[in-house]
């Protein structure tokens, strides 16, 4: 019975220094405990008929070694507990120091954030307050002076009623809330500062622009925007004189979204040129500019409407040489051919009804030929009072030579006489006088 006692009580001990030496195991790691297995191992390599006849033959000797045993398994415990207490320690307060950084972290971007949220807020509310509101508004309408120069005007389309032009605009004006007495000149986008947002008014299509959409900032707070348009512009032609005509063209300039309670344009003076000027070499062949002004004009298409504004005019002339050489010239030919029938004896009756025929058909061919070079408008201008009248000063010579010869047929030779002198009479002095009134 003895013997069975210490028997289990070893095969207890033996268990509870299996389990320790699980716990070991799962603390050091298999390849960190190897060395402090390896002993146990060497102690625990026999098996249980081994272990069980050791203790029949010496059971003192087993408890001595029962006991060295769990002293050095309680030693290797404790070590494996204080290892993992220590890593544990350890682990916690490196996730306690991480989760405390990345909570101060994220404070931080918080709050980094909000800085940089409120500071893009406040800078767009100064750039949209510097944009919306005039300078010194509360002083009154703000005072803009302008300059415009003509560079070139490229063609006049009488038919479409527009011309097309080549314009360098200046504006400037002042705005304290950009002075910097202590800078130099700078350069802002147009869009970020305050600007009058000029427009044409009667541009047609598209009107390009060739300078950079910037303003030049000086150091007392002047502001100076530079612009150059290039396209057609819309203009009234009122074409009843042509091509003895000549016109007032307008360039007219609006700030969108102003009364004139709000704006006032004035003319700038640059080098004793007032409000702008025009260049003198134009390319325009068949008409003359002799007249130009820059004033301050409102645009009201309407009654209620009324636009602050600016506008550069000027007055061309058509050169009428062009049209005396290709136009006047060739009729005038034409109807004084007509003429000679009256002096053809009326024994020749078929080279009279000829010669008035033939200038009936090249009054109606060179017609074609003018249809080309003259506007298509909806009410008659000089030049068609022209045409038409030498058409129907030809038509009568013909009717006249008919008239001429039928009476002479008829043996009458008295009134066909008559009317062949009255025609050399009645027909130069009535075209002299229609070419007297075309070219006056």
């Amino acid at each position: 019975m003895i013997l069975k006692s210490d028997q289990q009580q070893r095969f207890i001990r033996l268990q509870r220094i299996t389990i320790q030496m699980v716990i070991i195991l799962m603390v050091f790691g298999i390849s960190g405990s190897i060395t402090h297995a390896e002993s146990w191992l060497d102690f625990g390599a026999e098996s249980p008929n081994e272990i069980e006849a050791d203790i029949f033959m010496d059971t003192d000797s087993g408890q001595s070694q029962d006991v060295a045993v769990e002293k050095s398994i309680d030693q290797m415990t404790e070590e494996a507990v204080g290892k993992a207490v220590e890593k544990t320690i350890e682990k916690a307060t490196v996730k306690a120091v991480e989760e405390t950084a990345e909570k101060a972290a994220e404070k931080a971007v918080e709050k980094a954030v909000e800085k940089a949220a409120e500071k893009v807020a406040e800078e767009a509310s100064e750039k949209a307050e510097l944009t919306a509101k005039r300078p010194d508004e509360w002083r009154g309408a703000t005072t803009v002076y302008f300059s415009v120069f003509v560079l070139d005007i490229d063609e006049i389309d009488d038919a479409s009623q527009n011309f097309t032009a080549n314009v360098f605009v200046k504006l400037r004006w002042k705005d304290q809330r950009l002075a910097n007495p202590d800078g130099g000149v700078r350069q802002i986008r147009l869009e970020e500062v305050w600007n009058p947002r000029v427009l044409i008014a009667n541009r047609q299509g598209l009107v390009s622009k060739s300078l950079p959409e910037v303003v030049q900032v000086y150091p007392d707070g002047m502001v100076m925007y530079l612009q150059r348009y290039t396209g057609k512009l819309s203009q009234i032609l009122r074409l009843t004189e042509f091509p003895m005509d000549k016109h007032l063209f307008t360039l007219h300039f609006v700030a969108t979204g102003y009364s004139e309670k709000d704006l006032i344009f004035e003319p700038d003076t640059t080098r004793n040129v007032v409000g702008g000027s025009i260049a003198k070499d134009l390319s325009l062949p068949d008409w003359k500019v002799f007249n130009y002004e820059a004033l301050p004009l409102s645009y009201s298409p309407i009654e209620e409407i009324n636009v602050p504004g600016f506008a550069f005019r000027f007055e061309a002339k058509r050169y009428v040489s062009y049209y005396i050489w290709q136009v006047v010239l060739p009729l005038i030919v034409v109807v004084v051919m007509s003429w000679a029938a009256f002096f053809i004896e009326r024994i020749h009756v078929g080279v009279r009804l000829g010669v008035a025929t033939s200038a009936i058909l090249t009054l109606v061919t060179l017609r074609f030929v003018l249809s080309n070079l003259l506007p298509r408008l909806p009410y008659m201008t000089r030049m068609d009072f022209f045409t038409v009248g030498s058409t129907l000063l030809v038509f009568m010579a013909l009717i006249a030579v008919v008239l001429s010869s039928f009476f002479d047929g008829r043996k009458k030779s008295g009134i066909a006489q008559k009317i062949d002198i009255c025609a050399r009479i009645v027909f130069p002095t009535a075209y002299v006088t229609l070419l007297g009134w075309f070219i006056r």
